[in-house]
């Protein structure tokens, strides 16, 4: 009898384990993330150089309670909900002109 009860609980083990996996690898590492931007929302300071989920880079020039002013550009300030900021740029970030900059032309020389 032991066997047949195994067989009939079979079924729901499985969903056990699949919701178990699922909350594992999806719930959890999600939760953590927006733990994570949530205190780096917190936390802003002025100076900070940050990227907004629209993907727009900028440095903070102020602050209050649910806003900021982001200097977008040399003399270019918006005013953005503090939510949409979802990461400090990081220094490695690309330069406009590139992912080097250097003075000498890389191109190849043609003879």
């Amino acid at each position: 009898m032991s066997g047949a009860l195994v067989g009939e609980s079979f079924p729901l083990i499985v969903l056990a384990a699949m919701m178990l996996l699922f909350w594992l690898v999806v719930m959890r590492p999600a939760r953590r993330q927006q733990q994570q931007v949530a205190t780096l929302q917190r936390n802003l300071s002025v100076g900070d150089r940050v990227v907004l989920s629209a993907g727009i880079f900028g440095t903070v020039r102020a602050l209050d309670d649910s806003r900021v002013e982001l200097e977008i550009a040399p003399g270019t300030v918006i005013e953005v909900a503090r939510q949409v900021v979802v990461r400090k740029a990081d220094e490695a970030t690309p330069s406009p002109d590139g992912p080097e900059s250097s003075e000498t032309d890389p191109s190849p020389e043609k003879d």
